[in-house]
């Protein structure tokens, strides 16, 4: 019997602001950074609570119901996931770049960026403990697009999880995913703990 597919809502998004000012090109901590700078990105910061709307779905199958990609080889199961924090901070990045406020644009559109990297993290974290608990070994996680997984893959992962549950659409040509601040990934559940080891580092 197929497993359904099941939603995390509770996420608890923390946002380290020295990774930002990395993302916006300050390498060494404290240099070149103004107090202005700083106070953009809290004021920016101050308004993911009302932009962020974290969510991701996730269905652990077998290994027949995939699509015998070799990816996916020797593993017992698979874990697919979709991750994404929603459309809202998008718009208002799309605003402040309208208005001319390029920083704080970017600021806004970095602190997404981070926001869903968080939510693959934690999404991630509560399916190793769910392959640890099934008594398999999990992988890494591993997003199409990575090396011989190829972004069209993209389309496997939308036929098996419910993207409309949590509002992700695939675009049909290009394989991006909309909103744009959404990840995917999967996870192979293996037997043998040796196997993570060597399947990470064939791919």
């Amino acid at each position: 019997m197929p497993s359904s597919s099941i939603l995390i809502r509770n996420f608890k998004i923390e946002i380290d602001k020295n990774r930002i000012l990395r993302l916006m090109g300050y390498k060494k901590r404290g240099i070149g950074i103004t107090d202005s700078i700083r106070d953009v990105i809290a004021e920016e910061k101050g308004k993911l609570d009302r932009l962020l709307e974290p969510v991701s779905g996730y269905r652990i199958i077998d290994y027949e119901e995939t699509n015998k990609h070799p990816v996916f080889a020797d593993a017992e199961k698979v874990a697919l996931c979709l991750c994404t924090i929603g459309l809202k901070l998008e718009q208002a990045v799309n605003t402040l770049m309208a208005e001319g406020e390029i920083l704080r644009s970017l600021i806004l559109d970095a602190l997404g960026s981070e926001a869903v990297e968080v939510v693959a993290i934690q999404s991630d974290r509560i399916l190793a403990e769910k392959a640890l608990k099934m008594h398999f070994w999990p992988s890494k996680r591993y997003s199409p697009g990575y090396k011989n997984w190829k972004l069209e893959e993209q389309r496997f992962i939308f036929d098996i999880l419910p993207a409309a549950d949590i509002g992700v659409k695939l675009h049909e040509e290009s394989c991006m995913m909309i909103p744009r601040k959404s990840i995917s990934f999967r996870i192979n559940f293996y037997t043998d703990k040796n196997l993570t080891t060597r399947r990470i580092n064939k791919e």
